[in-house]
């Protein structure tokens, strides 16, 4: 499964739009993606351990 940036944007309720995820792929940061063409696309499976590795642990 793939998402496409509007779809990211959305997974993450908005918070990050599909404008940054841009300007993010532009500077190579970011979740990782693929493009087909001109469409991007962020596998579901490796934007999960992504997601995983932006966790931030706190104490207490």
């Amino acid at each position: 499964m793939h998402l496409t940036p509007g779809e990211l944007s959305a997974r993450w309720h908005g918070v990050i739009k599909p404008h940054t995820l841009a300007v993010w792929r532009n500077k190579r940061k970011g979740p990782p993606f693929v493009k087909f063409g001109r469409r991007v696309l962020y596998p579901a499976s490796l934007l999960e351990e992504w997601e995983k590795r932006q966790l931030v642990q706190t104490t207490g």
